[in-house]
C-alpha cells in the first residue's frame, strides 16, 4: 500500500509522540545514595520508583523548560604534591592506582571532569620554581614547561587517558620572582614594568601544556590576587592590572590559534565580589569568559552582585579546602548549601584532589593549611580513602554527566519541601535530581512532564536519573538564580 508524503509525515509524527510519551510514562528511575551515617556511600538504590499517572501538587516539582547555567565540570586541584602522592601509589600498586582513576574520573564513578593545575610552584610544592627563572628574560626564550616535575605531567596524562573529556584549568600562584617587586616568589606584587611582558609568560604556559598533549580549557591570571603571603608563592594584582593583562592575553591567545582557551578572572573570596570582580570585568568585558570564587571569606550570597551586573558571564567555584578532623556530615551539608548548589556555579571544585596523610603544606616554611588541608582523597602508597568532599561532589557530577561522559548538562528548575535542598539537571534526554535531606527519612512525590513518582529519601544525599523527552526544540526560559 502506498501513502502520500503527508500521511507518511503524520505517521512518523505520531510515532515520535508515542515514543516521547513512553520515555516518561512508566520510566524506571535509577540512582545512588550516600547516607548521613555513612552506611551507604554512592550505593545504587534498590527500591527504584517509576513515573506513572498522578494528580495534585507534588512535594518536588521539576520544570525542564526553565533552564539555568551550563555545567562545566566538578573536580579539584592537581598540585605537585597531589601528583606526587598519586605517582607514588602508581609505583607501589598499579592496580589500586588504576582503580582509583576509574572511580574518580569515569561517568560510572564520581564523574569528575575539571582539574585546576598550578603554573609553577604553589604552597603544595616542595620547592620554589617558575617556568622561566632567568632574570630579565622578558622574551621568555628560556621558558621551560619541564621545570615542573615530570610526575605532574605523567599523572595528568594518566587521568586524561581514563577520561579524555577532562578539562584542565591552569593558573599561577606567582609570576617568576624576577618579575616581582621583592624578587621572590613568596608574597609581593608584580612590578609595573612587567605588566606588558607577563601575558607572554601565560601564553607560553598554555602552549607548554598543549605540547605535553594536555589541552588547556581555561587559564586564570593569578590565584588569590589579594593575597601576599611571605611564606609561600603568592602575588597581589589589582583589578585594573588584571583586566589589562587579560586583554593582552586574549589577543595573544587568538593570534596563536588558541581562541577556545577561556580566561577566567578573579580567583579569590566571595567578600570582595563588588569591589574587585565588577570593575575588573567592566574594564575588559570581552576578555573574561567567567569569574572564579574561593570560599575563605564572606558569604556565597555576596556573588549576587556580580550575577546581577553580568548575568551572562559564568561563575566558577574553584577552591575550598577541607579541614582535617572536621565532622563528616556537617561538611557535606555545608558543601551542598554553599558550593555545589549555590552561586549559580558552573564548576564545583575543592582545593587538593589527593593529599597525603596529614594534609600539611610541603613548601619549606609555609604557614598554609596550619590545621591540615584534607584532600578530596587521602592517598598513600598502600591505600586510597575517599573523603566527604569526594562523595558529596560525586552526587552532582554524576547527575549532570551523560552516560558516556562526553556531555555535561544544564541546571533546570526544581523546587522541594522543608529540610530538602533540591537541584535538577537536563543532559540531552537524561534528567536528574539531587536531593540533600538534612532531616529524617522522608517519603516525597516528584512531578515531571505531567507524571509523578514517589521515593523515600533517607537522611543524606540522593541522586536520581531517568530518560525523558528532550525539550531542546521547546521554548526555553533562560534565567539566572542564586
Amino acid at each position: 500500500m502506498m501513502f502520500s508524503n503527508e500521511f507518511s509525515f503524520f505517521f512518523v509524527a505520531i510515532a515520535c509522540i508515542l515514543n516521547w510519551t513512553q520515555l516518561v510514562h512508566g520510566q524506571t528511575i535509577s540512582g545512588i545514595v550516600t547516607s548521613s551515617d555513612q552506611s551507604q556511600l554512592l550505593q545504587a538504590i534498590t527500591d527504584a520508583p517509576s513515573f506513572t499517572s498522578g494528580s495534585g501538587a507534588a512535594d518536588i516539582a521539576i520544570d525542564e523548560t526553565t533552564v539555568y547555567q551550563q555545567m562545566v565540570g566538578f573536580g579539584g586541584s592537581i598540585t605537585d604534591s597531589a601528583a606526587l602522592a598519586m605517582f607514588n601509589l602508581k609505583n607501589a600498586n598499579a592496580d589500586m592506582y588504576n582503580k582509583f582513576l576509574k572511580n574518580a574520573f569515569t561517568s560510572t564513578g564520581a564523574a569528575l571532569s575539571y582539574l585546576r593545575v598550578p603554573i609553577g610552584a604553589s604552597d603544595f610544592s616542595s620547592s620554589s620554581y617558575s617556568l622561566d627563572d632567568i632574570s630579565g628574560d622578558t622574551s621568555f626564550n628560556s621558558f621551560n614547561i619541564s621545570n615542573a616535575p615530570s610526575y605532574l605531567f605523567s599523572t595528568l596524562a594518566d587521568i586524561y587517558a581514563v577520561n579524555p573529556n577532562v578539562k584542565i584549568h591552569i593558573l599561577p600562584w606567582s609570576p617568576p620572582a624576577w618579575m616581582k617587586d621583592g624578587n621572590t616568589m613568596n608574597g609581593g606584587s608584580l612590578k609595573s614594568g612587567m605588566v606588558s611582558p607577563y601575558p607572554t609568560y601565560l601564553l607560553k604556559a598554555v602552549q607548554g601544556f598543549k605540547a605535553k598533549n594536555l589541552p588547556v580549557e581555561a587559564i586564570s591570571i593569578q590565584n588569590e590576587p589579594q593575597n601576599s603571603n611571605p611564606t609561600y608563592p603568592s602575588c597581589t594584582i589589582d583589578a585594573s592590572t588584571q583586566a589589562t593583562i587579560a586583554k593582552s592575553l586574549r589577543s595573544l591567545l587568538d593570534q596563536n590559534s588558541l581562541t577556545d582557551v577561556k580566561i577566567i578572572g578573579y580567583e579569590h573570596n566571595w567578600d570582595d565580589t563588588s569591589s574587585y570582580t565588577i570593575p575588573m570585568v567592566d574594564d575588559a568585558p570581552n576578555a573574561f569568559e567567567g569569574v572564579a570564587f574561593h570560599c575563605y571569606g564572606g558569604q556565597v550570597s555576596q556573588t549576587a552582585a556580580f550575577s546581577a551586573q553580568f548575568p551572562n558571564i559564568p561563575m566558577y567555584q574553584t577552591e575550598c579546602a577541607g579541614t582535617t578532623g572536621s565532622d563528616w556530615w556537617t561538611d557535606v551539608q555545608w558543601y551542598v548549601n554553599n558550593l555545589w548548589s549555590a552561586n549559580n556555579t558552573a564548576t564545583g571544585m575543592m582545593w587538593i584532589f589527593a593529599s597525603a596523610d596529614n594534609g600539611q603544606s610541603p613548601y619549606p616554611g609555609s604557614n598554609s593549611c596550619g590545621d591540615g588541608c584534607r584532600g578530596m582523597s587521602t592517598v598513600t602508597t598502600s591505600s586510597v580513602t575517599y573523603n566527604q568532599e569526594y562523595y558529596s561532589m560525586a552526587h552532582y557530577a554524576r547527575a549532570f554527566t551523560s552516560a558516556d561522559g562526553s556531555t555535561l548538562g544544564k541546571r533546570i528548575q526544581a523546587s522541594g519541601g522543608s529540610n530538602l535542598n533540591v537541584v535538577a539537571y537536563a543532559t540531552g534526554d537524561k534528567y536528574s535530581l539531587v536531593v540533600l535531606n538534612s532531616g529524617g527519612s522522608s517519603k516525597k512525590s516528584i512531578s515531571f512532564q505531567g507524571k509523578q513518582a514517589t521515593f523515600t529519601f533517607p537522611s543524606g544525599l540522593t541522586t536520581l536519573w531517568w530518560t525523558g523527552s528532550n525539550t531542546s526544540t521547546k521554548r526555553m526560559i533562560k534565567k539566572r538564580r542564586i
